[in-house]
């Protein structure tokens, strides 16, 4: 018997409505359902597909639970335009969840990242689809974070934090503190100081294949988040090694989804129109 697991944004009511309708559909045709909050709810008994109801937020939580599963996640969109979610409510997302248990639906591998104590105050590998930052401890005050790639020092930010982000990523926070927009098929670490009191605050695009190392340095201790999970502290002296997870994260796709570049022209209300969509202004006959 197949087994579905969900992460449902709780507290949006439609969002619960069409995981309640969604389950009891799955369960009429012999599919085991069940709700997942967190990874530790899918070690023992791990399903055959991740679905997240809900927006962006949600589905960055069902992929860590499907990935610590090892299976795909598939998004439902209730809310607004997002790069994540694929699909909105209805018999076209019952439709893709049985065409993804039956190893029909496109599945797409997207590279996640995940952070390690190097040295310091340890803490358990922290994983993450989007980014791993490390920001500032105190509101009033900077943070300075050594950069190393690899073995190479590279430089030292004073800011508010420095973000490690996937493609996936790119049009996340990092795109917030003017990071460049990455298509997701492009294997790289885009390394962005965030509102970086210095000269220099532009960001390093580096092979998927490096390693970043980041260390608290100055009297200030940081913290460590993964796509927006709650913080860990980080003091002075504390080195955090950030580098491509040893798996990708798999999300299910429908086959006339949107491009990524075509979301992001609608996401950012990119100006212009795509050919053959202009009216005709020109008055002939």
């Amino acid at each position: 018997m197949s087994v579905v697991a969900f992460v449902v944004h709780e507290g949006r009511a439609p969002a619960v409505e069409t995981a309640e309708l969604l389950r009891r559909d799955l369960q009429a045709e012999s599919v085991e359902t069940r709700i997942a909050r967190r990874p530790d709810d899918v070690r023992e008994e791990r399903p055959d597909l991740v679905v997240s109801v809900g927006g962006d937020g949600t589905f960055l939580r069902a992929a860590r639970v499907a990935a610590e599963a090892d299976c795909p996640v598939l998004g439902v969109k209730v809310g607004r335009l997002g790069f994540l979610t694929e699909i909105e409510p209805g018999p076209d997302a019952m439709a893709l969840i049985q065409a993804a248990l039956d190893g029909r639906a496109r599945v797409e591998e997207r590279l996640a990242v995940m952070a390690e104590p190097a040295d310091g105050n340890p803490f358990p590998t922290q994983w993450a689809m989007n980014e791993i930052m490390v920001e500032k401890w105190t509101r009033h005050r900077l943070v300075r974070l050594a950069v190393h790639v690899g073995d190479e020092y590279v430089t030292t930010f004073s800011a508010d934090g420095v973000i490690v982000a996937t493609p996936t990523g790119s049009t996340a926070y990092s795109f917030s503190a003017r990071g460049p927009i990455v298509s997701p098929g492009v294997p790289c670490l885009v390394v962005t100081p965030i509102a970086a009191h210095m000269v220099f605050d532009r960001s390093f695009v580096l092979g998927a294949g490096q390693v970043v190392v980041l260390e608290v340095v100055g009297d200030e201790p940081g913290v460590l988040s993964a796509d927006g999970r709650e913080g860990i502290e980080l003091p002075v002296g504390s080195r955090i090694r950030i580098l491509a997870a040893p798996s990708p994260a798999r999300l299910v796709s429908k086959d006339a989804a949107p491009g990524f570049l075509t979301r992001v022209r609608d996401k950012f209300d990119l100006p212009g129109d795509p050919p053959g969509t202009r009216p005709d202004v020109g008055g002939g006959r």
